[in-house]
């Protein structure tokens, strides 16, 4: 069994959330974020996959680590996701990566929580509560 760390990006503005939609039939929300590679720090992943996937360039200062969440993948490896909420203003998104995703954007919340998967959606509800 592999152990798989990833990250995940939490940024709100007003009552939004910002969301990849994934590509696909079915509407499918994902957090900016993606695995941790060899060597690096969870925040460090972070810092690069949020600058790949949307084009934010930010700094260790610019989030907080909130909760990590265990779980199992299809191929039953753990799977442990570590959230970081931001600390600022979000500005100048751009979707980078349009093979993996149709857009980035900022949804309404109580929109976006019903088309995340089972453990982001329990990191924001944790974290909103």
């Amino acid at each position: 069994m592999k152990v798989i760390h990833k990250t995940r990006f939490i940024a709100f503005q007003n009552e939004c959330i910002l969301v990849l939609e994934k590509l696909g039939d079915k509407k499918r929300y994902s957090l900016a974020g993606g695995v941790v590679k060899k060597g690096e720090t969870d925040a460090k992943s972070l810092i690069r996959e949020v600058k790949e996937e949307i084009g934010i360039t930010l700094k260790k200062d610019d989030v907080n680590y909130f909760i990590t969440l265990k779980s199992k993948n299809k191929e039953k490896n753990q799977v442990y996701k570590h959230y970081f909420i931001a600390t600022q203003c979000i500005k100048d998104i751009a979707l980078l990566e349009p093979e993996k995703f149709k857009s980035v954007a900022w949804i309404p919340l109580h929109q976006a929580l019903a088309f995340l998967d089972k453990e982001d959606h329990n990191a924001i509800t944790l974290y909103c509560n």
